[in-house]
């Protein structure tokens, strides 16, 4: 998917798992630590929404495992 820019998402995002990531397995593969950055690509996946979740949680100090890193598929099996 291409921005308002022209150019296609997985070249500028910033985030470690993005929504358009073109590795098949970037929902196995990819890790992401609570508060880093989260993609911006919508429609949101599922995992996106839980890093916004969690990420809030971190900027309250109500997220415990600010230490452990997930990927996307752990986020939305709710292995955290």
């Amino acid at each position: 998917m291409k921005n308002k820019n022209g150019t296609k998402h997985y070249l500028i995002c910033e985030a470690p798992i993005c929504n358009d990531d073109r590795n098949p397995n970037y929902k196995k593969e990819v890790i992401w630590s609570p508060y880093e950055k989260i993609c911006t690509r919508k429609p949101y996946e599922k995992f996106q929404k839980i890093q916004i979740e969690i990420n809030d949680l971190v900027k309250r100090n109500k997220f415990k495992n600010i230490d452990k890193s997930y990927t996307a598929e752990d986020l939305e099996d709710g292995h955290i």
